[in-house]
């Protein structure tokens, strides 16, 4: 007993002299995984810090290793910012989420083709932003990070709402939200039923990645000419809790605060968000006030099944300025227009959404993942000649099975799938003039439907070479229901109805071959259609339904390439490609008269040509020795020849009717150059700079009109540390518009023709402004 104590004794002040603590080993056993897309990120390193023990996790992202209580985990790979996780006592099973980093962004997962792969491998444009890209701004404006994707450019209407994607040319087919192109977040989609993208709910301050799936090019969402745009939310950290206070000031009341609780066990993670924001803005009357709450969870019920849980609430007021002339737009750029100050015009949203995601691995080859959804909207909305009143319900949900056999020569993959949307959109219109409330001008009952089955297959004919193929078969569906009683108005006559396009059958076939391990090449052909919008189908303004309308329909040629040289520093992506869209939707606008508000009438009566080439540069050097511990220069550049094959005014074939055969496609700037750097240094420090040139462009079908060329320089500067072991610390300052350009950040096209000479096309953006903030987290 004597000599067992005195071991004891000896054992226990060696430990606390060394500092290090003698707990039994167990082994552990987990997988590593990008957070997503519940993929297994094949090859992550795991090691323990302050030893040599470490493992490699498999192609299934599996590993296991023994370890202690109390022992750092490091794990660590390409394309993903590396993670440190605590082991604990009751340790056994462990899933570990990496987030994917803004350097070799060709190693990175993503969705959207016939299984989910690495950019580099996939066959196809992928535009992609991390969080720290959004980092590098305010976090606030989406066209701030997203704009420096190649092929894609973001407007906004006002200071915080109205945003709009432009996706090689698709997206600016309105002038109000966004077509031609699909949105989701978390896998929950934010496309209504109608084909209208509508964002104005979506917290960016809360993003941790955006892929954009540039043209027709995914079967599994429907081949949109525009392509697909996928948001994703923060995730908690496994086997961390932490509390997190953000505040942001900045130029024209700018004020935004972000408070956010994040927990996460071994396999559980849990991130509780709590956004509120307030911009006075430049221009007159043009506040904004905005509050979200997200709730975003993930499980890892086993190492088969997984889920995510998303839950979303939005309460938003944006007040409408309206749009000012050329001359305007330099010498009165703050002013309002005349007829929005009276009808103090103005987008009041109040907006839920909660979806379910369930990933299930029935073998090592066969999985499936099903989401369901539920969300709901109510808009108010005044403007300069009318009000707009919109209830909205929507639900719906998408489920793909994927197989994947790597044993066989052929690696064969396929993926078959379906997904169903359906709106309820209860739509009331009313004149309003000064103020005053008028007569109700139309009165709908809105049943928009969407739905479409794809199926998807890759075979590796070659060691190097991999073809694949797919199809997605497209249903839209309207049931309009006019509730306006045609007694009241002799004239009027009952816009009930029901419409059921063609179904569209959109085919893609593609063909990668991978040169090396770093340097692969693709081509494809695809075809696509755009449903046209409720706001295209209804004229709200008149009370008319135009059941005449066609999709729009195009067929995309693509080739590109993709790779990483100088051992991975310096990556690259370029493409190359041209698509011919017929049907092509055309608005024509009408002026308002003494018996008639404004309103814009939209036919299928053109055929457009895009041809375009997008090219996307970075470097990241990284010394292992010296201050500097990031340099990262980048630039990406877009060439758009967008022109009008056979398009006219409208298809009446009449005296009226005006060809614009040969004009450039209004609303897309011929050059777009972005450019910018990101320096890191070892105490800290940050800096961060972008520049943004936007060529001149047309803005109206004749080419008659202009918005003037533009560049824009953004930058920020800011310490980033941990303080002890429990807190961290952000501090920044930054400036947008730093040359104070003169620019509008949305573009009313195609209008008609005042007897000035000068409609009322631009929606100014500010000149220089200034922000600053801080965020404070602990960590227990």
């Amino acid at each position: 007993m004597k000599f067992t104590y005195i071991v004891s004794s000896i054992l226990l002040i060696f430990s606390t002299l060394s500092g290090t603590h003698l707990y039994a080993q167990t082994t552990i056993t987990g997988r590593v995984v990008d957070p997503t897309n519940s993929q297994p990120i094949a090859g992550a390193s795991l090691l323990i810090t302050g030893t040599s023990r470490g493992t490699t996790a498999n192609d299934k992202g599996q590993f296991e290793l023994s370890a202690s209580e109390g022992d750092q985990l490091q794990v660590s790979a390409i394309g993903y910012q590396p993670q440190t996780v605590k082991i604990k006592a009751t340790t056994r099973s462990l899933t570990i989420e990496l987030e994917s980093s803004n350097i070799d962004l060709n190693e990175v997962i993503v969705s959207g083709y016939s299984t989910p792969q690495t950019i580099q491998r996939t066959a196809g444009a992928v535009g992609l932003v991390t969080s720290r890209d959004i980092q590098r701004t305010s976090g606030i404006h989406l066209q701030n990070f997203v704009n420096l994707i190649p092929g894609v450019k973001v407007e906004m209407r006002t200071v915080a709402a109205g945003n709009r994607i432009v996706i090689r040319g698709y997206g600016n087919q309105t002038n109000f939200n966004g077509v031609g192109y699909k949105a989701y977040l978390n896998d929950i989609p934010l496309t209504d039923g109608d084909g209208t993208t509508f964002l104005d709910d979506v917290d960016f301050t809360n993003l941790s990645r955006v892929e954009i799936i540039k043209g027709p090019a995914s079967s599994s969402y429907g081949n949109s000419l525009g392509g697909v745009v996928n948001f994703y939310t923060e995730r908690a950290p496994i086997g961390k809790t932490s509390v997190s206070q953000q505040v942001l000031a900045g130029s024209y009341g700018l004020f935004r605060t972000n408070t956010s609780i994040k927990t996460g066990s071994d396999n559980t993670s849990l991130n509780i968000n709590y956004g509120h924001q307030k911009y006075d803005g430049f221009r007159l009357h043009g506040t904004s006030k905005k509050d979200f709450l997200n709730i975003t969870s993930d499980t890892y019920l086993s190492q088969k099944r997984s889920m995510s849980v998303f839950v979303g609430y939005t309460n938003s007021y944006d007040l409408l300025s309206g749009q000012v002339d050329s001359l305007n737009l330099i010498a009165h750029p703050d002013t309002a227009e005349v007829a929005y100050l009276a009808n103090n015009a103005s987008i009041k949203t109040e907006s839920a959404r909660a979806g379910i995601s369930h990933n299930y691995q029935f073998t090592d080859r066969f999985s499936n993942k099903t989401t369901v959804f539920v969300g709901g909207q109510i808009i108010d909305q005044p403007f300069a000649a009318g009000v707009n009143k919109t209830n909205k319900f929507k639900f719906g949900g998408r489920t793909m099975f994927t197989y994947m056999n790597d044993a066989s020569a052929l690696k064969p993959t396929f993926s078959i799938g379906a997904e169903f949307l359906k709106n309820f959109n209860y739509a009331k219109g009313y004149g309003l003039s000064n103020g005053i409330l008028g007569a109700l001008r139309s009165d709908l009952e809105i049943q928009a439907m969407q739905y479409n089955v794809f199926a998807q297959a890759a075979l590796q004919l070659a060691p190097r070479l991999t073809v694949s193929a797919g199809a997605g078969l497209n249903y839209v569906e309207y049931g309009i229901t006019d509730m306006r009683a045609s007694t009241t108005t002799p004239a009027y006559v009952n816009a009930s109805g029901y419409k059921r396009f063609e179904p569209v059958l959109t085919p893609r076939a593609a063909v990668s071959y991978q040169a090396t391990d770093n340097v692969s090449f693709y081509a494809s052909v695809s075809q696509g259609y755009s449903a046209p919008a409720t706001n295209q189908v209804v004229i709200a303004q008149t009370g008319v339904v135009n059941y005449n309308l066609r999709p729009e329909t195009g067929t995309s040629y693509e080739i590109g390439s993709k790779g990483s040289l100088l051992t991975k520093a310096l990556t690259y992506e370029i493409a190359y490609f041209s698509m011919a869209v017929t049907d092509k939707l055309i608005p024509q606008n009408f002026p308002a008269t003494p018996t008639s508000p404004a309103y814009t009438l939209t036919s299928n009566a053109g055929n457009v040509q895009h041809n375009g080439l997008e090219l996307a540069v970075q470097y990241a050097f990284r010394p292992t020795t010296g201050a500097i511990s990031l340099f990262r220069p980048f630039v990406s550049y877009t060439y758009s020849d967008f022109y009008y094959k056979d398009y006219k005014s409208d298809n009446n074939g009449n005296a009226k009717t005006i060809n614009y055969t040969g004009k450039k496609e209004s609303g897309i700037a011929p050059n777009l150059l972005n450019a910018g750097f990101d320096l890191e240094v070892r105490p800290g420090f940050y800096l961060n700079g972008t520049l943004m040139y936007v060529d001149k462009m047309p803005i109206t079908l004749a080419n008659d009109h202009f918005a003037k060329a533009y560049t824009l320089v953004n930058g920020k500067v800011g310490y980033r540390s941990a303080l002890g072991s429990h807190f961290s610390l952000d501090v920044y300052v930054g400036s947008d518009n730093m040359l104070s350009s003169t620019y509008s950040s949305l573009i009313f096209l195609n209008l008609p023709n005042p007897a000035n000479n000068r409609p009322l096309f631009f929606n100014p953006a500010p000149k220089i402004t200034f922000y600053s903030g801080a965020m404070l987290k602990y960590t227990f």
